[in-house]
């Protein structure tokens, strides 16, 4: 009983700290309301993954977020799954969100029409604001939606690093090398220097350095990649490829090749110069072995001037990016998306990082949503969740006082991305 009232207290506490959101997916406001929302708009996101794993079909769960269907066909398409993921930790987010912004103590055949009722009528301007800054208490939102002109200062963009390469990869053609772009989510390319001709390597080079420098001026704060087996870089092996490429020698390249090894390493080294973090995409997606936070050391060695913000922990490999942390000062321990993979994972985590890493190192949330916006609450409740549980734990071992705790906590989710990213707040 002494323990829930003081995790109960601290959350009460914690509540009370602004938060700086180290990781979401947002669209400027008015993306979101010119969507079309109901409640399984509060499924369209990581529980996609959950949903397809127990059984239901990818053209079922499309059907589900179709709303050119009546909602009640896509409720019965969507409700026999509903009971075996209502329990995981991504599901939990939508309840909590459900029964904070509308009113439903549960999501069923009885609540389903009235909650995407009152969304629909909710869905307007200023929805970010009473979402994130009114019930969240977020200061600012770091999003990655491939746009810069994103509702500040609400929120802070984070833009890919190096063209598509940082997700969905695909095979190197020389109609991509000559014209290098970002794709949106959407799946709109967005040139990288519509003004540049690609011709030579450094061509290249300039072109995602120019687009560097823009997204800078723009207000992006840092850029993302994606760990990887990368090798070693190599300025002749990258132009052979390119040579190769431009005159027809191959079609393509595969998606691991000299080139991109470069080209990646080299705008690592220009995103440092720029003072800008880049952000680590580690662990879980897709087949994650090719995602070994592991995969990182030689790139961290290369470059000790940069800030890296590795995000998710690595999950599955927790401890070894814990051992990031402990081993190299241009580390940062970002435990985005970790509360809605396993709440068990991500406080048994915390815990072990208050050991190992030097507490100016650790980031504690990120939410990690993209048009569900109204979830980024429910993944923050169930954070301050965790990390009272592994202070009071710390409390009443009498390993730290209160205040304390506190302490730790304000750096977690605050001080700490606000210094790492240089946020002018």
């Amino acid at each position: 009983m002494a323990t829930a009232q003081l995790e109960q207290r601290l959350i009460s506490a914690l509540e009370q700290i602004e938060v700086i959101d180290a990781h979401e997916h947002l669209s400027p406001e008015h993306v979101r309301t010119s969507a079309k929302v109901d409640v399984l708009t509060l499924f369209s996101h990581y529980t996609e993954g959950d949903l397809k794993v127990a059984g239901m079909s990818d053209a079922d769960f499309q059907a589900s977020q179709n709303h050119d269907l009546p909602l009640d066909r896509r409720w019965a398409l969507f409700a026999p799954y509903l009971e075996h993921i209502r329990w995981g930790s991504y599901a939990r987010a939508a309840f909590i969100a459900a029964q904070k912004f509308y009113g439903a103590d549960d999501i069923n055949e009885k609540t389903y029409i009235e909650i995407s009722e009152k969304m629909a009528k909710a869905n307007t301007p200023g929805i970010y604001q009473r979402v994130l800054r009114d019930a969240c208490n977020i200061r600012t939102a770091l999003t990655q939606c491939v746009r810069t002109d994103v509702d500040r200062p609400l929120l802070t963009p984070i833009m890919p690093l190096v063209a598509d390469w940082a997700r969905e990869p695909e095979p190197e053609t020389w109609e991509r090398v000559q014209r290098p772009a970002i794709i949106d989510w959407q799946g709109n390319s967005h040139v990288l220097d519509p003004s540049r001709e690609v011709r030579t390597l450094d061509d290249l080079l300039s072109a995602h350095r120019t687009y560097t420098e823009r997204v800078k001026s723009e207000g992006a704060v840092g850029l993302k990649m994606a760990s990887g087996p990368y090798q070693p870089p190599s300025r002749e092996a990258a132009s052979q490829c390119f040579e190769d490429l431009q005159k027809g020698a191959i079609s393509s390249l595969p998606t691991a090749n000299p080139l991109r090894d470069y080209v990646v390493d080299e705008m690592i080294r220009f995103t440092g110069e720029q003072d800008l973090v880049v952000a680590v995409h580690t662990g879980y997606w897709g087949d994650f072995r090719a995602l070994d936070p592991l995969h990182m050391i030689p790139v961290l060695q290369r470059h000790p001037n940069v800030r890296f913000d590795m995000y998710h922990l690595g999950y599955p490999w927790v401890r070894e990016s814990i051992m990031l942390g402990k081993g190299f000062a241009n580390v940062w321990l970002n435990f985005c998306w970790t509360h809605i993979i396993s709440q068990r994972f991500a406080t048994d985590a915390l815990d072990e990082v208050i050991d190992v890493v030097p507490m100016n190192k650790i980031i504690a949330f990120g939410g990690d949503y993209a048009l569900p916006v109204e979830k980024v609450y429910g993944h923050l409740v169930m954070a301050r969740e965790d990390i009272a549980r592994v202070l009071a734990g710390r409390i009443e071992r009498g390993q730290m006082t209160e205040d304390q705790a506190l302490t730790l906590a304000r750096k977690w989710l605050f001080d700490n991305p606000k210094d790492l990213y240089r946020l002018d707040l």
